[in-house]
């Protein structure tokens, strides 16, 4: 038995995202000539599937401990072992789970920001022809958001007056997220 409640709310968060049942979709992620092909649905359903196996795995270290623990706890070192190492991997899958839930709801854009966005007051959209004159910008905005998604910087980038487009916007959301990655590191 797996987390219904995560795995549920998951699947209807792809599935609102893109309008259609979860089966429909994988098909769609199959590329054809003459057909686009979108990677954050190919992505989306990838996470979606670590995510069953990490919670299928999940349930079955927490139901070994159960029956461990029903059919009588040994004090001997190897029963105190086997039950340590099951509380590790339980404790390590569960970050595991945690972390594919939040990639997969940052990668759809289901965290909004609960600060408003600076913004200033938009006079006419313009394109933003390089990456580079977009940082200074984004990371600001990145700065005064508790969540860094393409739900988020998008807005606050249109408030600006810029426009990007997705690829754009993928692009520099990967560039925060690696200077975010390794300025936590340093």
């Amino acid at each position: 038995m797996t987390d219904p409640t995560t795995l549920d709310s998951s699947r209807r968060l792809i599935e609102r995202q893109y309008g259609r049942p979860l089966h429909q979709l994988t098909y769609d992620t199959i590329p054809r000539p003459g057909r686009d092909h979108d990677p954050v649905l190919s992505a989306a359903l990838n996470l979606y599937d670590g995510l069953r196996e990490t919670s299928a795995r999940l349930t079955e270290a927490r139901q070994k401990v159960r029956q461990l623990l029903d059919e009588g706890h040994d004090s001997t070192v190897d029963g105190t072992t086997r039950l340590l190492n099951l509380a590790q991997d339980i404790h390590a899958l569960t970050t595991r789970h945690v972390t594919e839930t939040r990639a997969l709801g940052d990668l759809l854009g289901a965290h909004r920001p609960s600060l408003p966005l600076p913004c200033a007051a938009p006079t006419s959209l313009y394109a933003a022809d390089d990456l580079e004159t977009l940082l200074p910008l984004a990371r600001r905005i990145a700065a005064g958001s508790p969540h860094l998604s393409r739900a988020m910087l998008g807005p606050a980038l249109r408030a600006h007056g810029i426009r990007v487009s997705n690829q754009r916007l993928g692009a520099l959301l990967n560039r925060l997220r690696t200077e975010t990655f390794l300025g936590a590191a340093a």
